[in-house]
């Protein structure tokens, strides 16, 4: 035939048998169809409905597509059946194919036999397709063309209209089922953007970081590097006069080790604060966040001539947190009332971090001796770009806030009497939290 069709010529079926009481044959064989894949979604769908649909009008193919954005005029499967069975989901260009008819001309095309003569290319390359069935699938929400379901054979279909009304029946289903693939995969990217910009901006909060802490650090690390070579030297002066005991080299070296094993450990803790990459939580004792990112607080605090008080009991239960995240929270929270008290008259210079718990959550408190928060910036305190320091980026709570909500707790400051400020946040004890961070 020259052009495809949806009039009835015959009363048969395109498999051949018999129309008799067509439309209860139709009704039967979607109700079928329906049974089989009413409980499956996903791909599990799209594979028992091609599945079916072969094995009912006795093709050599049938398939599920969805359109793609890009490459322009291409189609994916969403699954395919081949010969015998499911194969692997295949990306095929529409042009030079009756599935190009479907999709750009929006309509159900039949083409009974003779389609060697209309798509003799794409017929040879199939190995001699003689008949067609296609229809476009279309989105519930907005009538857009979402893909095509189709068969095809190497034999003459029998034309009959109810065939249409039943490619009809299953394309609207699985124009609902495509759009849900699709919504869950807008969720899925705009979840993983989240993910990568909050990932951005922990990274931008510690390269911010690093020029505060530079100073800071080569003051810590020079002090053990100093003292080994003052060891060193010491132990060369004396093996020049004779007067190097076995003793005296063995203190010498094991001082020597010591510092070492310092200043290994302090660039140990900077490498893993400056370290960029995805969340990753894993159980951790509370106790211990304070314990690994203790060298940091106290060489930041050391610098700026800050006294620091750390409480964390051993027997606090234990969290599941991105450690690195959690410390960039800590540090973050450290360093912001380290500059409250460099702006504050007050002279006590005075800075603790506690750990607690309470009922089914951890809290981390840091409280200042600083100048406190105004009134007025309570309200915006750790929404993004608003900064109390006349240098600051702004991103440093807002920073804080987002890695919180991301591990399930909570971050406020605390209203409490007297100079000063406490910020505290909270973290769910491992086990208690209704979900785990993703």
């Amino acid at each position: 035939m020259d052009n495809p069709t949806s009039e009835a010529a015959t009363t048969t079926f395109p498999n051949g048998e018999p129309a008799g009481n067509r439309r209860w044959q139709v009704e039967q064989m979607v109700a079928m169809i329906n049974e089989v894949t009413a409980p499956l979604t996903g791909g599990d769908y799209f594979r028992a409905l091609v599945a079916r649909l072969a094995e009912n009008l006795d093709v050599h193919a049938a398939l599920a597509t969805e359109c793609l954005e890009y490459p322009e005029n291409h189609v994916r499967t969403l699954a395919f059946w081949e010969g015998e069975g499911i194969t692997e989901n295949i990306e095929f260009d529409l042009v030079g194919t009756p599935c190009e008819e479907v999709i750009h001309g929006g309509a159900f095309c039949f083409y009974p036999d003779d389609l060697s003569k209309q798509f003799p290319d794409w017929a040879a390359e199939e190995g001699g397709i003689e008949s067609f069935i296609g229809i476009p699938v279309l989105a519930p929400s907005d009538g857009r063309t979402l893909g095509h379901i189709a068969v095809y054979g190497r034999k003459p279909m029998a034309e009959d209209a109810v065939v249409e009304s039943m490619f009809r029946i299953i394309a609207a289903r699985a124009g609902a089922e495509i759009e849900r693939l699709q919504a869950e995969r807008a969720l899925r990217d705009s979840e993983a953007r989240a993910r990568q910009h909050l990932t951005e901006l922990a990274h931008v909060s510690r390269l911010g970081s690093m020029g505060e802490l530079a100073s800071a650090l080569a003051h810590e690390v020079n002090q053990p590097l100093t003292a080994i070579m003052t060891y060193c030297r010491t132990c060369l002066r004396m093996l020049e006069q004779g007067r190097l005991s076995e003793a005296d080299l063995h203190q010498a070296m094991s001082n020597s080790l010591a510092s070492a094993e310092h200043a290994r450990e302090v660039v140990s803790k900077l490498r893993s604060f400056i370290r960029r990459g995805e969340m990753k939580p894993h159980p951790v004792p509370a106790a211990h966040l304070l314990r690994e990112c203790r060298v940091l607080l106290d060489t930041e605090a050391r610098h700026h001539h800050v006294r620091l008080r750390i409480v964390a009991p051993e027997d606090l239960p234990t969290v599941r947190v991105d450690s690195v995240l959690i410390q960039q929270v800590i540090f973050n929270l450290v360093r912001n009332g380290i500059e409250a008290i460099n702006d504050s008259d007050n002279p006590r210079r005075e800075l603790s971090v506690t750990l607690s718990a309470e009922g089914d959550q951890v809290v981390v408190s840091v409280s200042d001796t600083g100048k406190g928060v105004d009134a007025g910036m309570r309200e915006r305190l750790f929404d993004p770009f608003v900064s109390t320091r006349k240098q600051g980026l702004g991103i440093g709570l807002s920073l804080c806030k987002s890695v919180v909500d991301r591990h399930k707790g909570k971050v406020w400051l605390e209203d409490v009497p007297g100079p000063g400020a406490t910020f505290c946040f909270s973290l769910p004890v491992h086990g208690v939290a209704e979900s785990p961070p993703a």
